[in-house]
């Protein structure tokens, strides 16, 4: 496929699937010798897919391969598929409904899930995977990858790491695909975080530093581990750079404020007054 300006062009390629979003646009499949998939976007949230590619590289959790493209005239990203060899697969989401559904409206459950799409809540989560799979073992896994993943979210600033985008593929978590709502999230601002036990009241806005001083120390010990294999944020661009082989305009790059949420918090962690639950 023909490259100008760092964009891969598809306009050769003819569209074989059309995905609807729930936002405006949708996103193309193309087959040209494998499965691609590209999703319309402005060049500043490019470089955030691009960006969160390399931290959770950084971080060794899988996650699909990001490159710039462009189809007719619109510019966006575009990867190979999260599920190639196209194994059975399942979305958060619909182990929620189910469990839902099944268990939590036909027994009157005082669940804390009170919607089928709420992950606030670690407790009712881990309940819900043991009712789908009923296997002590895949569920302790499951939770480990997706507290891991609730946890990055206060370094790629993403509040929309929402139940549809994770997928469960043979037991495991496959490679994220998703960044659209990556670093939005502001240290000083109130946003809809997890709720670790049932004595939070669901849904409260909090800033992120609120949030990380009602974490048990287990969790604030997975964010120093993650803390020291995160690359700098100019470390990252520079490798953007060498990937698309251009220089990244600093206009592509103001939202992007990985150094001062890893700056935050380490901050917030070597503080010598926290107190532990």
């Amino acid at each position: 496929m023909k490259k100008i300006n760092g964009y891969i062009l598809l306009d050769s390629l003819k569209v074989s699937q059309r995905i609807p979003r729930d936002t405006k646009g949708e996103v193309l499949k193309f087959f040209d010798q494998q499965e691609l998939y590209f999703k319309a976007c402005s060049e500043a949230e490019i470089i955030s897919y691009l960006f969160c590619e390399r931290i959770f590289k950084a971080l060794s959790f899988p996650v699909v391969h990001f490159e710039m493209a462009m189809y007719q005239g619109k510019t966006g990203v575009l990867t190979t598929s999260y599920n190639p060899a196209h194994q059975k697969e399942i979305s958060l989401q619909k182990i929620l409904n189910i469990y839902y559904s099944e268990y939590v409206v036909k027994h009157k459950h005082k669940s804390w899930i009170t919607k089928p799409y709420d992950l606030y809540n670690l407790e009712d989560l881990e309940k819900a995977l043991l009712y789908y799979y009923k296997d002590d073992g895949i569920v302790l896994s499951l939770m480990s990858q997706l507290t891991f993943l609730f946890f990055s979210q206060f370094f790629t600033g993403d509040y929309d790491m929402h139940a549809k985008n994770l997928v469960v593929i043979d037991n495991q978590i496959a490679p994220l695909f998703d960044f659209g709502g990556s670093f939005k999230l502001q240290f000083d601002s109130n946003f809809y975080t997890l709720a670790l036990d049932k004595k939070s009241r669901f849904g409260v806005r909090k800033t992120p530093r609120k949030a990380l001083s009602e974490f048990p120390s287990e969790y604030l010990d997975l964010m120093r581990e993650m803390l020291l294999k995160l690359p700098t944020q100019d470390e990252i661009l520079i490798d953007i750079e060498k990937q698309i082989g251009l220089p990244i305009h600093a206009n592509l790059t103001r939202h992007i404020c990985f150094d001062h949420y890893k700056q935050e918090i380490s901050l917030f962690l070597n503080q010598p007054h926290i107190s532990f639950k």
